[in-house]
């Protein structure tokens, strides 16, 4: 199976290109490159500059690699992560498919620029629910 990895952060900087800098330094640090950026500046903390990018697992690989495969890719980021249990279950329109779903967040991450972060990791062709793409996490507690 091929897995993705959707990531939602806030970087503490004054502009769009200083986050692309900061992604491509994490795209360095993790070893995937990212195949989609969007950003959203919060409304409710101005210094914060929210973005989702998406990064593509290189292989081929089972449910149980892809997970432990992230768990090595997360901790480049930080220590002391908070994460979920894996969720699997079947595609409801093809239910020969099986869809995978692991997430977890990180409060104070060890790289410079970067405030907060969550992961999703999901199968390529599974899930595509709505909170886990675009910038829809930065301004909605206001």
């Amino acid at each position: 199976m091929k897995f993705l990895i959707i990531w939602n952060a806030f970087f503490k900087v004054k502009n769009e290109e200083k986050a692309v800098r900061l992604i491509n330094q994490i795209e360095k640090r993790i070893g995937h490159l990212t195949v989609s950026k969007q950003f959203e500046r919060s409304k409710r903390e101005p210094s914060l500059l929210g973005a989702t990018f998406v990064s593509k697992l290189n292989d081929d690989m089972t449910m149980e690699a892809a997970v432990f495969q992230t768990l090595q890719i997360i901790n480049t980021l930080g220590t002391a992560w908070t994460v979920y249990s894996p969720l699997i279950t079947n595609d409801l329109e093809n239910p020969s498919e099986v869809l995978l779903s692991f997430e977890g967040f990180h409060n104070n991450p060890r790289f410079t620029g970067l405030s907060w972060v969550q992961f999703h990791l999901e199968t390529e062709t599974g899930w595509e629910h709505t909170s886990a793409y675009g910038t829809n996490f930065v301004n909605q507690l206001e």
